[in-house]
C-alpha cells in the first residue's frame, strides 16, 4: 500500500517530460486520490469492525491492483486522474484494518508494530526506486502496470488462504487495554491527538510529495532512476528504524519518545529548506526516521485510550485525519512551486508545524507505562 501510495511523485518527473506538461498542474491529479487515503479510512475501519479484516485487505489488493493499471492506461490526464482516485480509494483499506489487524493480534504490540512499519518505510522507498528502474528500462506505463499485477496477485493468494481457513476470516478479540479517563480527560486527549496526528500528517505528505522534485532541483544531474534509489534509501532507512521505535515503545515511556520525535523534527525541515547535495540528503534521511520511529508509539496510544472493539473504527478517525491533510499538502507544493519554482517556505511551513505540534504534545495526560501483553 506504502509504494502504491508513494509511486506516483516519482512517476510525474517522466509523465512531466512525455506529456509536456507542468509538474505543479501533474502533481494536483492526486489531490482527490490523496483525500479518499484519508475519507476512505473511517468507512474501511468501521466496516472491518463488524465484519472480517482479512477479507477486506484482499479487497485492498485488487482495488489497488486493477486502480494502478487503470492508470497506466490512461490517455490522457481525466482518465490519469480517475485512476488516481480509485487507487487512493483502495489504499485507504489499510491503515484502519491493517493497524487494528496487528494490534489486536499480537502479545508485544510495539516490537508488531515496528516490524509491520519496517514494511511500510520499505514500501514507500520501493515504490521511488521500483518506479524509477521500471521507467528506466520501459516507461511511466509499465510503473503502474507491472505494480498492479503484482498487486493483483497478491489479493488472489489472500482470498485463496482465507478460504482454505489458512487465514482467520474472522476477527482476532483481545482483552479491553485501554485506560480509564474521565470524560475532560478524554476530551483533551481527544483535541491533542488529533491535532498532533494533522500536524504529523501534513508534513510527512509535504515531504513525500516534493522530496523528489526536491532533489531534481537541488542535485545536479540525476535521472529518474537515480532520484527514485536516494528516496528508497531514505524510506528503507526510516522502516528499520520504525522497529527500533516499536522496541522503545515496549520498554519506555510513550509520552517522552512522542514528544523527542516530534520535536526533533522541526530543525531538520528548516535545513531542508536552504541545504542542497549530501546536506539535503542527510537532513530528508534524519526527518524521515523520527517521523517513522514515532509510529508504534502513536498507535498503541489511541489503542489505550480506546476500546479494542472500536480500533478499526478509531484509526479510520486517525487516517482520515492524517491523510486528510493530504489534498492541502498538495495544494502547497503546487502553489509554492509554481510561485517561487522552490520549495523554501514549503519547509519553513513544515518546521512551524513541528513546533506548535511538539507543545501539544506535553499537554497529553498519559496515566499508565506502557502497554505489551494481551492474555
Amino acid at each position: 500500500m506504502h509504494m502504491f501510495a508513494a509511486f506516483y511523485f516519482v512517476i510525474v518527473l517522466s509523465i512531466e517530460k512525455t506529456w509536456r506538461i507542468s509538474y505543479d498542474e501533474l502533481i494536483t491529479l492526486w489531490s482527490l486520490g490523496a483525500l479518499l487515503v484519508g475519507l476512505g479510512a473511517l468507512p474501511a475501519g468501521w466496516l472491518s469492525d463488524r465484519w472480517s479484516r482479512s477479507t477486506m485487505m484482499g479487497i485492498m489488493f485488487i482495488g489497488m491492483g486493477l486502480s494502478s493499471i487503470y492508470c497506466g492506461l490512461s490517455p490522457n490526464k481525466t482518465h490519469l486522474f480517475i485512476g488516481l482516485s480509485f487507487l487512493g480509494l483502495s489504499c485507504s483499506i489499510y491503515h484502519p484494518v491493517g493497524i487494528a489487524w496487528v494490534v489486536n493480534s499480537s502479545f508485544n504490540k510495539g516490537k508488531a508494530l515496528g516490524i509491520n512499519g519496517i514494511f511500510g518505510g520499505v514500501g514507500i522507498g520501493s515504490g521511488a526506486f521500483v518506479a524509477g528502474l521500471l521507467i528506466n528500462y520501459f516507461d511511466w506505463r509499465y510503473a503502474f502496470i507491472i505494480p498492479g499485477l503484482v498487486s493483483i496477485i497478491f489479493g488472489s493468494i489472500l482470498f485463496y488462504c482465507i478460504f482454505n481457513k489458512s487465514i482467520s476470516y474472522k476477527n482476532f478479540q483481545t482483552n479491553n487495554i485501554e485506560e480509564n479517563n474521565s470524560s475532560n480527560e478524554l476530551f483533551l486527549i481527544a483535541f491533542i491527538m488529533l491535532f498532533v496526528i494533522f500536524g504529523l500528517g501534513l508534513t510527512f505528505q509535504i515531504l513525500q510529495t516534493s522530496i523528489p522534485k526536491v532533489f531534481d532541483l537541488r542535485i545536479v544531474n540525476l535521472s529518474t532512476f537515480e532520484i527514485g534509489t536516494i528516496i528508497g534509501i531514505i524510506y528503507g532507512a526510516a522502516g528499520i528504524m520504525t522497529f527500533v521505535g516499536g522496541i522503545m515503545a515496549d520498554k519506555f515511556s510513550l509520552k517522552k519518545i512522542y514528544v523527542i520525535g516530534i520535536m526533533a523534527q522541526a530543525p531538520c525541515f528548516f535545513c531542508i529548506a536552504y541545504f542542497s547535495g549530501i546536506p539535503l540528503f542527510i537532513v530528508c534521511l534524519i526527518a524521515v526516521i523520527f517521523n517513522s520511529s514515532i509510529l508504534p508509539t502513536e498507535n498503541i496510544l489511541l489503542a489505550k485510550f480506546t476500546p479494542e472493539k472500536h480500533h478499526g473504527l478509531i484509526y479510520g478517525v486517525k487516517f482520515i485525519v492524517a491523510f486528510g491533510s493530504a489534498p492541502l499538502a498538495v495544494l502547497l507544493v503546487s502553489r509554492i512551486y509554481e510561485l517561487t519554482l522552490e520549495f523554501t517556505n514549503l519547509f519553513l511551513i513544515s518546521g512551524s508545524v513541528m513546533i506548535f505540534t511538539t507543545f501539544a504534545v506535553l499537554f497529553l495526560p498519559v496515566k499508565k507505562q506502557n502497554l505489551n501483553i494481551i492474555n
